[in-house]
């Protein structure tokens, strides 16, 4: 998802991560009531310490959240 689309569409970047502590995570914020997007990234691309990720072999994302359309009826 480019950029553009993301801040048009009301995405807002929430924070990277990876491996148990992304899926509790995401579940925590869909039981807030948000929609989750998740891309994955190059752990080279990544400003700061990612030596955690790369020493486990896991895979990065970049995580997005955006309130859910709850209207009112």
């Amino acid at each position: 998802m480019r950029e553009e689309v993301r801040a048009k569409d009301g995405w807002t970047e929430a924070f990277i991560s990876g491996g148990p502590h992304l899926k509790r995570a995401v579940e925590m914020y869909q039981e807030m009531g948000y929609e989750v997007h998740l891309e994955e990234i190059d752990p080279r691309t990544c400003d700061g310490c990612t030596a955690c990720y790369e020493d486990g072999n896991e895979t990065m994302y970049r995580v997005y959240v955006r309130a859910t359309d709850q209207g009112s009826e």
